[in-house]
C-alpha cells in the first residue's frame, strides 16, 4: 500500500505582500505533486496567498512558515504565522463584510480564504503563534458495479484485517447494506482505500468461499482514546456474524490505549445487547461499550451542563472530578470564530467553538440560517470539557437553541457533548 509522502514544501519566510505570487504558485505545484487535482490545487493556492497577503498587511516582515503534506485522501498546507487573535473572527464563514469598514475590506482575502478549502481549523500556540490547518479532500468518482454477488458458502471463520482490495469490497458491502444513507468513508472505493492507508480507517472483514468480502467491521479515531465504530455490515444481516466482528473489534483496540468505543453509524444486524444506549442523535440511538479501564478525568462544567454529564457519567460508572468552568478573566473577547463540517450527504452541520467571544449566540444563528438555506437540517455543536472556558458554553448554547444529546467520552482534550439545534429559523 503506498505511503504517505513526506512534505512535499516547507518553507519560512517574511510576510511580503510582494512575494505572495510565489506562495501561491508554490503551494498549488506542492499540492498537485500530492495528486491533488489542479482546480482544487490551485484553490488550497490562493487561499494560502490570501493569509500570506492578510499576515504581511497587518505584520510586515513576520515569519510565515509552510508546509503542505500528502494525507493520501486529503492534502492539508500548515501556516504557522503571528496574526493577533483579534483577527481571527475574520476566518467564520459566516463573517459580514461593511465595505464602509477598512479593517473589513483588508481582512476581504481572508473571509475569500475560509471559503476556498474544504475544511479550516485554527489553533493558538503558547508563545502567541497562530497554526491554521487548510485542507482540501481529492474528488472521487462514484463507483460502479458494485463488487460481489451471492455470497457463497464457505469462507473465513475468523476475522481478519482487510487489505486494499478487501477494502474495496467492504465499501461495496456498505453501499449495499446502507444505500443513500452510507457512511461518508465508504461513498467511494478509492476513498475507503486512501483512507486506510493514511491510518484514518481501519477493519476487519470475513470472506466468503469464493474470497469476496461477505461481513466487516470498520472504525476510525476520534481521539487517541475513543473510537467510532462503522457497521458492523453482513451479506446476510446474521446477528451472531456481527457480534463476532464486535468481539474482534474490541481485541484489536486492547492494549492501543483505545478505553471506549461507540457507535452511531450501525449496520441492520448491529448486536444491541453488546452495547449500552446512551443517548440519541436525531432518529439514531448512540451505543457505547468499554475497551479498558478507563483511568478517570477531569471535565469543567457550568450549571446547564453538570447534571447532564453526571447523569451520564453514573449511567457508565466512569470516574470524573466536575469542577465548575471559570469565567473569563477580564472582559469576555468581543468575536468569536467558530469550526464548521459539512456533510451534505447527510444533511448535517456540526460546530465547534475555536475562540470564544461575546457574540456566540449571535454567530451560532448566523451559521444556522446560512445554512439552513442551503437546505441542510441537522445542527449539531460539540464542546469540549477539557477546555476550561468551553465548559462554560452551555447558557448561550440553549438561547441558540441548542440541547445537549450524549456525551463522546475523551472525544477531544476531555469529554465532548454534543448538542443538537431543536428548531431551525422561519
Amino acid at each position: 500500500m503506498r505511503q504517505a509522502s513526506p512534505q512535499a514544501l516547507a518553507r519560512i519566510l517574511a510576510a511580503d505582500v510582494s512575494r505572495s505570487a510565489d506562495v501561491q504558485a508554490s503551494v498549488a505545484q506542492a499540492a498537485t505533486g500530492c495528486r491533488l487535482d489542479p482546480s482544487a490545487a490551485a484553490r488550497l493556492g490562493q487561499a494560502v496567498e490570501e493569509v500570506f497577503v492578510f499576515v504581511a498587511t497587518r505584520a510586515p516582515g513576520s515569519s510565515f512558515a509552510i508546509e503542505v503534506r500528502d494525507r493520501h485522501w486529503r492534502v492539508e498546507a500548515r501556516l504557522r504565522c503571528r496574526l493577533p487573535a483579534a483577527d481571527l473572527h475574520w476566518f467564520n464563514v459566516t463573517q459580514p463584510i461593511d465595505v464602509a469598514d477598512p479593517d473589513a475590506l483588508e481582512a476581504l482575502g481572508l473571509l475569500l480564504a475560509s471559503r476556498l478549502v474544504g475544511r479550516l481549523s485554527v489553533a493558538l500556540e503558547p508563545d502567541g503563534g497562530v497554526v491554521l490547518s487548510l485542507e482540501q479532500i481529492r474528488s472521487y468518482a462514484m463507483p460502479g458495479e458494485a463488487l460481489g454477488g451471492e455470497t457463497l458458502p464457505g469462507g473465513d471463520s475468523r476475522p481478519e484485517r482487510a487489505d486494499a482490495a478487501a477494502i474495496a469490497g467492504l465499501a461495496a458491502l456498505f453501499r449495499r447494506r446502507f444505500g443513500m444513507a452510507v457512511p461518508r468513508p465508504f461513498v467511494a472505493n478509492a476513498l475507503a482505500q486512501d483512507m486506510a492507508g493514511a491510518g484514518d480507517l481501519a477493519a476487519l472483514v470475513l470472506r466468503d468461499g469464493g474470497g469476496w468480502v461477505r461481513a466487516g467491521i470498520a472504525w476510525t479515531m476520534r481521539s487517541p482514546r475513543l473510537a467510532e465504530v462503522l457497521g458492523p455490515v453482513v451479506a446476510d444481516d446474521d446477528p451472531a456474524t456481527a457480534a463476532v466482528l464486535v468481539e474482534a473489534t474490541l481485541a484489536a483496540l486492547r492494549g492501543t490505549g483505545v478505553t471506549m468505543i461507540f457507535a452511531e453509524e450501525r449496520g441492520p444486524a448491529f448486536p444491541e445487547v453488546e452495547f449500552d444506549c446512551l443517548g440519541r442523535l436525531g432518529s439514531r440511538p448512540l451505543h457505547f461499550r468499554v475497551v479498558a479501564e478507563d483511568g478517570g478525568a477531569l471535565s469543567w462544567a457550568d450549571p446547564v451542563t453538570r447534571p447532564f454529564l453526571s447523569v451520564f457519567y453514573e449511567a457508565l460508572a466512569l470516574d470524573r472530578g466536575v469542577r465548575d468552568a471559570p469565567e473569563p478573566e477580564g472582559e469576555r473577547p468581543a468575536r468569536g470564530l467558530l469550526a464548521v463540517e459539512i456533510d451534505r450527504v447527510a444533511s448535517r452541520v456540526t460546530l465547534r467553538p475555536l475562540l470564544d467571544g461575546a457574540d456566540l449566540v449571535a454567530l451560532i444563528e448566523r451559521h444556522v440560517e446560512r445554512f439552513a438555506d442551503e437546505g441542510l437540517d441537522d445542527f449539531r455543536f460539540e464542546t469540549d470539557h477539557g477546555v476550561p472556558w468551553q465548559g462554560r458554553l452551555g447558557p448561550d448554547l440553549m438561547r441558540a437553541g441548542f440541547f445537549p444529546r450524549v456525551v463522546l467520552p475523551h472525544g477531544g482534550l476531555g469529554d465532548v457533548i454534543v448538542w443538537e439545534r431543536d428548531w431551525l429559523p422561519g
